[in-house]
């Protein structure tokens, strides 16, 4: 019975669509579009002689526009979670640079150890979700988590031998600063746009190309090519916005060169 419900479950088959390779996802969407789009026009033709085309103008006008506006609220929804993936990916990268620079301010003994912990640590924050593997991703979670725990409690040990020590309390700071950007880019890395957004895009795209066709059923009006270049566009921009909130197994990804450029800028590991 749970397994029945699981299968029902809107958010597992939309992780499904997700998880498609784009050069399947891409074919099937425009197959679907397009074939939309001849069955509105075949259907325009059965009808032609009991509907006024010209009633037809201002409904397909609309119809388009509608489109177009859809297409570029969720172009514009998913870019700029994009950008805010790329955000975290620049901060986190800053936070453990700040903790590396404050850890060398720390007691002599207690420096190498910590910089060990976060040479490691940045290895696997760079290497975040790639390549695309969901029990990687919760390892390298685990691993990250792990490592926090461990400068936490090598920073207690230090307070406890000096409360007052001005190096140690901005050592703690960026510390709780770096935990904190570990949460905020795990859940941009784990939230996609809206299932309802995606799915009322798909919806009103074979909708608006499917009465497109239709309206060129009714005026006889050779408008199949036309209609197989729009539907070849509009599956582009779908699967460039689909594209856009799949950081991790996409086309396009989020550079993580800045936790490279801070991992280069950490002092190697002790022998």
């Amino acid at each position: 019975m749970a397994g029945c419900l699981d299968n029902l479950n809107g958010m597992t088959l939309f992780d499904r669509f997700y998880d498609t390779n784009l050069t399947i996802l891409y074919p099937m969407t425009f197959v679907l579009i397009a074939a939309v789009g001849e069955l509105g026009v075949l259907f325009g033709k059965i009808v032609r002689k009991r509907t006024k085309p010209a009633e037809l103008n201002t409904f397909t006008g609309a119809a388009l526009g509608l489109l177009a506006l859809l297409l570029g609220f969720s172009f514009s929804l998913a870019l700029s979670r994009y950008d805010a993936r790329r955000g975290w990916v620049l901060e986190e990268a800053n936070a453990i640079s700040s903790t590396a620079n404050f850890a060398l301010q720390l007691p002599k003994e207690a420096q190498q150890p910590i910089l060990n912990l976060l040479r490691e640590y940045v290895v696997i924050r760079r290497d975040l979700g790639f390549p695309y593997d969901p029990v990687k991703f919760e390892d390298d979670i685990r691993r990250s988590v792990a490592i926090q725990t461990t400068l936490w409690q090598r920073a207690t040990l230090l307070s406890d031998d000096d409360t007052r020590s001005l190096a140690l309390h901005r050592f703690i700071s960026s510390l709780n600063e770096m935990n904190n950007v570990h949460e905020r880019r795990l859940t941009a890395l784990r939230y996609h746009v809206p299932i309802a957004v995606t799915l009322v895009l798909i919806g009103v795209t074979i909708l608006v190309i499917g009465f497109t066709g239709y309206h060129a059923g009714i005026t006889d009006a050779q408008r199949q090519g036309s209609i197989l270049i729009i539907a070849l566009m509009v599956a582009g921009v779908i699967m460039l916005i689909v594209d856009l909130d799949r950081p991790t197994r996409g086309f396009v990804q989020v550079p993580a060169t800045a936790l490279e450029d801070a991992l280069q800028g950490m002092p190697p590991p002790s022998r």
